[in-house]
C-alpha cells in the first residue's frame, strides 16, 4: 500500500475540491463537473453512513446542480415508494406541508433536516417552472413496505369493494405487517402467493371500471402499487425466520429480491414520467456495480442498474476520515434512534488512511486517471467505511468493505470529517 504523503502528491492535479457542504453555496465548484455527467441516463450517490449530515446536503448540491444545468427532473431515493407518493404530491401540487409529508416516513434515518431541506428547495424550483418540467420525488425500496399496501387497499375499495370484503383476512393479515414475523407454512405462503396474483390481475383487467374513478397517470400507480406489494411478499418470506427458508435459491435470498427490486422499480419510474435521465440516492452497498464482496452471489441495485444502461449508468461512491453517525437500535419493532457512533481515529489499512493529509473535500473521477502509478493505487483493494443502519462498535471490522474501486464506482467523494445528521423537528 503506497504512503499517504505520496498519494497525495499524485492526487493533486486528478481531484475536483468541493467547497463547503451547504445547499445555499454557489455550485461553482461542481461545474468543472458538468462535461463528465452530460449524457448519463442514471446517476448513483451513494453514502457511507446512513445518516451523516455533510452526505446528505452533498447530495442536495448534486441533484441541484443536476436539475439547474442538465434537466434531472427525476429524484428517487432508498425509501418505501408509498410513503414518498404524499412528499410527490408536495413537491408538485403542493399538497400539505414539507414538515408533514416527511413526518410520515417510518425509517428515522430519513426524518432528517437535510432531507426537509431538499424537499422545500423542490417545492420551490417547481412552483417557478411548468408542469412538464417539474421535479418528482419517488422512493424505489419495497422492503415491508405497509404504506403501499394501505394506499392500495384503500384505492381498490373504491371500485372494488366486494373483492377488499372478500378477502378481509388475508388483507388484514399483510396490512399488519405479519408477512415479514408470523408463522408461515408452505400453505399459508402459496395463498400469499395466490392471492397477490389475483389482485393484480383484477386491477390489470378491469382498467375501463377503474379509469371511471381514477386518471390515467392514478391507476398506473395503482398497479405499481400492486407490483410493490409482490416484491414486499417475496422479500420478507426470505427474511422471515418462521417461513420455509431452507431450500432458497440464491436468487431468492432477502438482498437479491430487494436491490432487483428496486432497480425494476427505478425503471418503472423513467418509463412513467417519460423521463431520459434520472437521478438515485442509495447507499454505498446498493449503488456500486459490483457484486457484494461478503458474499459474491448476491448482486447489487448497482449491478442491476450497470446491466441495463451500461455507461450511461454513473456511480458516485463516499467515504470519509473521522466522524459521527446515527444508528437504529435493531431489537425494537418499530425502529428509532439508538444512539450515535463515530470513528473518531483513522484505522490502519484503510482508504481514509492513505488519504489522511487531506483537509477538504473532493470528488474524484475513477475512469479520468491519466497517470500509471495512479492508476495501479486505484486499481488496488481499498477498505472503506460501510455503516449502515444498525451498527456495533465491537464488531468494528463489519463496518468497512474490502473493494476494488474502478470496478464499482466510476467517481469518488472523500470527506475528511463528518457529523451525525440532524433528526427533524416533530
Amino acid at each position: 500500500m503506497s504512503s499517504p504523503d505520496k498519494i497525495t502528491k499524485q492526487l493533486q492535479d486528478q481531484k475536483t475540491l468541493l467547497n463547503g457542504f451547504s445547499p445555499e453555496n454557489s455550485l461553482e465548484d461542481i461545474q468543472p463537473l458538468k462535461e463528465r455527467l452530460e449524457g448519463k441516463t442514471v446517476i448513483g450517490m451513494g453514502e457511507a453512513t446512513h445518516s451523516s449530515k455533510e452526505f446528505n446536503q452533498l447530495r442536495h448540491r448534486f441533484f441541484q446542480f443536476l436539475v439547474e444545468e442538465l434537466d434531472y427532473r427525476i429524484f428517487a431515493w432508498e425509501a418505501s415508494f408509498g410513503e414518498t407518493l404524499e412528499i410527490n404530491n408536495y413537491v408538485v401540487k403542493g399538497e400539505g406541508t414539507a414538515e408533514k409529508v416527511l413526518n410520515k416516513i417510518s425509517s428515522p434515518n430519513c426524518k432528517t433536516e437535510e432531507i426537509l431541506d431538499l424537499i422545500k428547495w423542490i417545492r420551490e424550483h417547481n412552483k417557478q417552472v411548468s408542469d412538464q418540467k417539474k421535479v418528482r420525488f419517488y422512493g424505489f425500496d419495497m422492503q415491508n413496505d405497509i404504506a403501499s399496501f394501505k394506499k392500495l387497499r384503500e384505492e381498490i375499495r373504491k371500485v372494488d369493494s366486494d373483492f377488499v370484503e372478500q378477502n378481509n383476512e388475508i388483507l388484514e393479515f399483510i396490512e399488519q405487517g405479519k408477512m415479514i414475523c408470523a408463522e408461515i407454512d408452505k400453505e399459508k405462503e402459496a395463498g400469499l402467493k395466490n392471492f397477490i396474483q389475483d389482485l393484480k390481475e383484477r386491477v390489470a383487467d378491469n382498467e375501463e371500471e377503474y379509469l371511471k374513478t381514477f386518471s390515467e397517470r392514478e391507476y398506473k400507480i395503482l398497479k405499481q402499487l400492486a407490483e410493490i406489494l409482490d416484491q414486499s411478499r417475496k422479500f420478507c418470506l426470505s427474511v422471515n425466520k418462521n417461513a420455509d427458508l431452507e431450500n432458497l435459491q440464491p436468487d431468492e435470498k432477502s438482498q437479491n429480491i430487494r436491490d432487483r427490486s428496486m432497480a425494476k422499480n427505478v425503471s418503472w419510474m423513467m418509463e412513467f414520467e417519460d423521463e431520459e435521465k434520472i437521478f438515485v440516492w442509495a447507499h454505498n452497498a446498493h449503488i456500486q456495480k459490483g457484486e457484494r464482496s461478503e458474499n459474491p452471489r448476491l448482486n447489487t441495485f448497482g449491478s442491476h442498474l450497470n446491466q441495463k444502461y451500461k455507461k450511461d449508468y454513473y456511480a458516485i461512491g463516499f467515504d470519509f476520515g473521522t466522524g459521527d453517525f446515527k444508528y437504529l437500535d435493531m431489537e425494537k419493532t418499530q425502529p428509532e434512534w439508538d444512539g450515535e457512533g463515530s470513528f473518531d481515529r483513522i484505522h490502519e489499512n484503510t482508504l481514509a488512511q492513505e488519504l489522511s493529509e487531506f483537509e477538504k473535500p473532493f470528488f474524484l473521477d475513477l475512469s479520468n486517471i491519466s497517470e500509471n502509478k495512479l492508476q495501479e493505487w486505484i486499481n488496488q483493494e481499498h477498505r472503506i467505511h460501510y455503516t449502515g443502519t444498525y451498527f456495533h462498535l465491537e464488531n468494528i471490522k463489519d463496518h468497512y468493505s474490502k473493494l476494488n474501486l474502478p470496478e464499482n464506482f466510476d467517481a469518488l467523494i472523500f470527506l475528511p470529517e463528518i457529523t451525525a445528521s440532524a433528526p427533524l423537528k416533530t
